[in-house]
Parts: C-alpha cells; structure tokens; sequence
C-alpha cells in the first residue's frame, strides 16, 4: 500500500482541491439550515431547554450540547437556525478530522475518496444538520481518532496532551467516548505495548478524567442518575433471534448497503491476512471499528440497538474502507473493488439527496417517508392553539416531556413548562427542576383526555394532522388548585377519571373547540 509522505496540515488543507469541496458543503448546509422551514425534533427543543439551566449535567446525558447550543443562542438569538448551527459546524469539524486522518494513514487519494463518502453518507448527513447529542460527539470522536494516530506514530508530548482534551470533551457530549478509551488501550496493549511504559498514554488518561471530572462530580450529587438511565438501554427485552440480521441490515440503510458491505469484506480480510494487521495503520482503524462492532452484536439478540449507537464505529470503518480499497495492489481486484466503491458512493448520493429534499417537499414522496418527518410538525401548530387560551403569564403544566419543551420553544415569551412526575422516580430533567406552586389557577396541556386534576375545566380537544397520516392528540384544561395536590392526586383520578367535574368555558374569539372527548 502505497503512501504519500507528505505532511498535510490545516492550512494546506484549505487550499486544495477537498478544501474547495468542504467549502462548497458549508455553503450549501448553512444555505439549506437557512431554507427549510423545519420545527425542532422533541429532542432538539429538550437540549434548548437545557441550555438555559447550563449546569454540570443533566438527567440522560452530559452537559456539551447544552453548552454549544447556548454558545448560540445568546450570541444570536433562539431560532430554529441558531439551535441547529452547532450540529453544522460540529459535522464539518468532523469531516476535516476525516480527511486529515485518512491522508497521515493512506495518502491523498484514498483520503479524498473517503471524504467524498464520509459527506455523503445518510446518516452522517443527518447529524450534520440536527442539533443532538451525536454530532458532538463524532466531532470530538473524530478528532481522537486522528490526535490518537498522531500520539503513536510520533509519541510527542502535544499529541497526547490533544488526544486527552478530544477524549474529555468527548465525555461531556456522550458516554460512548468511553468506548474510544477502552478499545485504544486495547490496541495499544496488543499492537504497541511499549508506549504503556511511557508516560504519553498516561497524560492522556489523567487529563480525560480531569476533564470528566466536574460531570462525574454531578452524577454523584445527584444519585448517578445520568448511568442508571444510561443502564436501561442495556437491559435485556427477550431474545430476537434475528436481531444481529436486522441490525446489520439496519447499518447498511444508514451508511449505504455497497460501503457497509466494504467495510465488513475489508474487517474480515483484516482477521485473515496477518500481513495486513502487522501494518500500524490497518490495525488502529480495525480496532477502532470492526472490534467495537463485534462488541455490541451479542447485545442484537436481547434488545433493538439504535441505528445511532454505533455510529461513532463506522468513522474508522470508512477510513479503512477506503484506505484498502483506494491502496491495493493488482489491476483485477482493485479495479472491482473500486467500482464497487464508486457504486456506493453514487447510491450514498442519492440517498443525502432525497434527505435533503425531503423536509423541503414532503408532500411530493410518499406517505411511508413523509411519515419519517412526523416529529418535526404540529409544535408551532399547538403554542398557537395554547396561546390562544393562555392567561398572561399564567403557569404552564403537563404530563409529556414532548410538549414541555415543545411548548417552552414555540410560545412567544418562551415560559418554563413544568412536566409533572407521576411516581417516585424522575423520567426527564423537568423533574429534577422545582416546579412552582402556584395558588392561582393554571394551565394544562395533556396528550390524552384525562382529565389531569378535580375539578377541572376543559378548554379545548384536538388533533394536529402530521406527515404520514399520522395525528398529534392534545388536550387543554384549566386548574384552579394548585399543583402539589395535582401530583398527589392524579393517580386517584387516572384510576377514576368520572370523578372529574368537567366544565366547558366560553371560547376564545376565533377558535372553534370540540366540547367532548372522541
């Protein structure tokens, strides 16, 4: 496998051919951020409201993208826009890192086609553009791969001293980066186990933790309820037989089937061929790809894994797809494999097409994929219809998260919308806020139409029509007592919802409301 010695840095970068390409991707995503008329996703609404209560932690995950999303909002104001930037300029982030690794490893030409891929690809599309906790972390992620390599092949000071800011970062944006730790140091012990004996890798580890640290200082003072969430998506639901083949399958939709399927042909000719896992390079992305998958199979029988878990596995994966691919030698194999690369490169184009067309003309696909965008409609439609029977400043209640920070968002004066708990163990960062108790009267917005206290007054029933045929069910109430006898009392009345005096008052002006229940 040929390589080219050069050394690229940043500035060169800019000045090139791919620097040209990224330009032209930013252009265009800060273009398309500015064009579609999107609403936030529940859980980009949810970040937002984090990033007004900035803090240490929160109930499911740590603190960095609630500090990014604050970065820009208070520079430029709460928008949809502004919500979003972040996840842009992390996504671009990462596809310098991308490129820059796969060039140190390869060379300019598998790294250029696997920079064409890595800004195609679906699902690394998809968190170029939304604002969650996954593009934070496939920046930071992407840049200990790179920082990690560095580390290794130079053993300087400076290398470890970034690798361990990436890693603590990479902390404060999602618990996965720990699996960018675990499987290093795997590699290191089994490939370059005289690094161990320096104190590199040791710096890096401390200055992780140092930088965890504040987070881990939080989880503690507030019961580890940030792991204890975390060990729920490990819990095993029963045995799926086949849920290694719909996982895989599931990877092959969100990376390209073609690429996907490289990436596993390349893993398995890398446990055949000793030659190729005595290169240094081969080995690191390996490890950093194909053992981290291998790792999470066995977790496919007992339970569905999110397309987005692995996510950070297939950054490596790429890089050695196409570092195999673009590098081999012999004219027959190489060139099939490289049309075969082509081929998935051309239907990963097609596929971020039809993503990017999609928000923008959802009425012109089907309902089976209109219905995809389900979670992006009907918010602005419901602040409107709340706001209609909203009291100034009158205190806002209800039993879904969803609508907490939907709601937060949408309302003009973006009020603090309290979720109430019912039971003995929190669900949402709402819970672990202190809702007020208010003596006057207050307003609840329910998704289903029991009523949420006694003696309540119901304003208003109704169903939002969403993309997909699918519908979102509200109902709005008035309370007059306040809210700690509702959370008392809610339980009683769930079980006996007629004991509930139901009153219908005037309507607003304008606003035709159902008087009864479906």
């Amino acid at each position: 496998m040929a390589k080219d010695d050069k050394e690229k840095g940043f500035l060169d970068l800019l000045f090139s051919v791919e620097g040209l390409f990224l330009l032209i991707i930013l252009a265009f995503r800060l273009g398309f951020l500015r064009e579609i008329n999107l609403q936030l996703s529940p859980d980009e609404a949810y970040y937002w409201d984090w990033s007004r209560h900035l803090a240490f932690g929160y109930y499911s995950k740590p603190p960095m993208v609630a500090w990014l999303i604050a970065i820009f909002t208070r520079a430029m104001g709460v928008s949809e826009y502004t919500v979003r930037l972040p996840a842009l300029f992390c996504g671009m982030g990462f596809l310098v890192f991308f490129y820059l690794l796969a060039y140190r490893l390869f060379g300019r030409l598998p790294a250029r086609w696997g920079l064409f891929a890595a800004a195609l690809t679906p699902i690394f599309t998809v968190f170029g553009l939304l604002m969650t906790i996954d593009p934070p972390l496939l920046f930071f992620w992407s840049g200990a791969l790179y920082f990690g390599w560095q580390a290794t092949a130079k053993n300087r000071l400076r290398h470890w001293l970034l690798l361990g800011l990436f890693c603590g970062l990479g902390l404060l944006a999602k618990q996965t980066m720990l699996a960018f730790g675990a499987f290093y140091g795997l590699w290191l012990l089994f490939y370059r186990r005289d690094l161990l004996r320096s104190p590199g890798p040791w710096i890096t580890l401390g200055l992780a933790l140092l930088l965890w640290a504040p987070n881990l200082h939080w989880m503690a003072t507030h019961h580890w309820i940030t792991l204890k969430h975390t060990e729920r998506h490990f819990r095993e639901e029963g045995l799926y037989i086949l849920g290694p083949v719909r996982f895989l399958a599931e990877q092959a939709g969100v990376f390209s089937p073609l690429l996907f399927g490289l990436f596993l042909w390349a893993s398995f000719m890398l446990f055949r061929r000793r030659d190729w896992r005595k290169r240094a390079e081969l080995s690191y992305l390996w490890a950093l790809s194909a053992w981290p998958y291998l790792a999470i199979l066995p977790l496919s029988f007992f339970r569905k894994i999110n397309a987005n878990w692995p996510m950070p596995f297939f950054v490596a994966g790429l890089s050695l797809t196409a570092g195999v691919v673009f590098s081999l030698r012999g004219r027959i194999k190489a060139r099939f494999l490289r049309g075969f690369y082509v081929a998935g490169l051309i239907l990963a184009f097609f596929s971020t097409a039809l993503i990017y067309q999609l928000p923008r003309f959802p009425q012109k696909f089907p309902s089976q994929l209109a219905g995809l965008l389900f979670r992006f409609y009907g918010w602005r439609e419901l602040a409107h219809r709340v706001q209609k029977y909203r009291r100034s400043r009158e205190p806002l209640f209800t039993d879904n998260r969803a609508f907490a920070a939907e709601l937060a968002f949408y309302l003009p004066d973006h009020p603090q919308v309290c979720q109430v708990r019912e039971g003995p163990f929190p669900r949402s960062q709402y819970h672990l806020w202190a809702c007020p108790h208010p003596s006057s009267p207050s307003l609840w917005v329910s998704k289903g139409a029991k009523p949420p206290c006694p003696q309540g007054i119901f304003l208003d029933f109704g169903r939002l029509p969403l993309p997909g045929g699918r519908t979102l069910s509200y109902a709005l109430w008035r309370c007059p007592q306040s809210v700690d006898l509702l959370s008392r009392r809610n339980r009683r009345f769930r079980q006996n919802p007629k004991s509930c005096a139901i009153k219908v008052l005037p309507e607003p002006r304008g606003e035709v409301s159902r008087k009864t229940f479906p």
